[in-house]
C-alpha cells in the first residue's frame, strides 16, 4: 500500500481497497487498532460539533480493568499475554473500575471544563511499554 493511499482514499472506496481485504491483513489486531484510532478522531470531530452547543466530548480508553470479563481472560488461552502486559506496565497491576470512574468524574466535573476532544488512555502504561519495545 502506498504510504498515503489509506489516508486519502475517499470514504466510499475504503472498504474496497485490496490492502484491507480479509486475506490481506495478517495481523488480527490491526482492525482493533484502526477502530481505536478512528474513534479518537471521531471524538475530536464530535467535540467540534457539540462544542458549539456547549458540550464537551471525550473518550476513555481503558486497558485491562479488573472486571469479570478481564478475570475470565486472565484464566483463558491468552492469560500469559495479559499477565505479560501487566508485568511490563508502569503500574504493574490491572486497573480497577474505580480508576476509570475517577477519570470520568474529573471529566464530568467543573475541574474538567477545559478538556474536550481528547482520548484518554488509562491502561497503567501498557501501550507505553509496547511502544518502548517491552512487549
Amino acid at each position: 500500500m502506498s504510504k498515503h493511499k489509506l489516508a486519502y482514499a475517499p470514504i466510499d472506496e475504503l472498504a474496497s481497497l485490496p490492502e484491507l481485504a480479509d486475506d490481506a491483513i495478517d495481523n488480527s489486531g490491526a482492525a482493533y487498532i484502526m477502530a481505536k484510532r478512528a474513534n479518537a478522531l471521531r471524538v475530536q470531530a464530535a467535540a467540534l460539533t457539540w462544542g458549539a452547543r456547549g458540550a464537551r466530548v471525550n473518550c476513555l480508553s481503558p486497558g485491562i480493568i479488573s472486571t469479570p470479563l478481564a478475570r475470565d481472560e486472565m484464566s483463558g488461552p491468552n492469560a500469559a499475554g495479559y499477565a505479560r502486559m501487566i508485568e511490563v506496565s508502569s503500574a504493574h497491576r490491572m486497573g480497577t473500575p474505580s480508576d476509570v470512574a475517577e477519570l470520568a468524574a474529573l471529566l464530568l466535573d467543573d475541574r474538567g471544563s477545559f478538556i474536550t476532544g481528547s482520548d484518554f488512555l488509562i491502561d497503567g502504561g501498557v501501550i507505553a511499554a509496547m511502544r518502548g519495545g517491552a512487549l
